[in-house]
């Protein structure tokens, strides 16, 4: 039997975590940068510390990075320790995830409505089979079907 420790070691160098990551990025992006900066700008990847962001203009490009301190600063505390973000690197191309004037109380992200087949269910329900911690279970389940329906919506799944 695997200890805990190695199971969460492989997790953390898992793929699966840095889908982790931008998704919790993803949650707290409107209520970090408000509702007039999120319209034009939205995260789009987070590997080595870096975040990447996709802005829709270059002046918006422009007025983000003079921001970018601040923004990186307001997003550490917001999303704890276990995402550290060093650098927000800034490039242009399309907004097209979500509408950020959207709350939770208002229908959910596009990417949140992807169904998903029963194969990528099936392998989740796998990857957390060993798990004897039922409210372990449920969050760890609940985050790769998170991270699988942003994935299939970006096409990269």
């Amino acid at each position: 039997m695997e200890s805990i420790k190695g199971i969460f070691y492989k997790f953390f160098q898992s793929p699966r975590w840095s889908e982790f990551k931008i998704s919790r990025i993803l949650e707290v992006w409107g209520k970090i940068v408000g509702t007039k900066i999120a319209h034009h700008c939205q995260p789009q990847g987070f590997r080595d510390n870096i975040l990447q962001v996709t802005v829709d203009s270059p002046l918006w490009m422009q007025q983000l990075k003079f921001l970018e301190p601040k923004i990186r600063e307001k997003l550490n505390q917001e999303v704890g320790e276990d995402i550290r973000i060093k650098k927000i690197y800034f490039r242009i191309g399309e907004i097209n995830l979500f509408s950020p004037k959207q709350s939770k109380t208002e229908n959910p992200p596009s990417w949140l409505k992807v169904e998903l087949d029963e194969t990528v269910k099936e392998k989740i329900e796998q990857e957390v089979a060993f798990l004897k911690d039922e409210e372990l279970k449920t969050r760890l389940k609940n985050l790769f079907y998170k991270s699988s329906k942003f994935l299939h919506y970006k096409g990269k799944a």
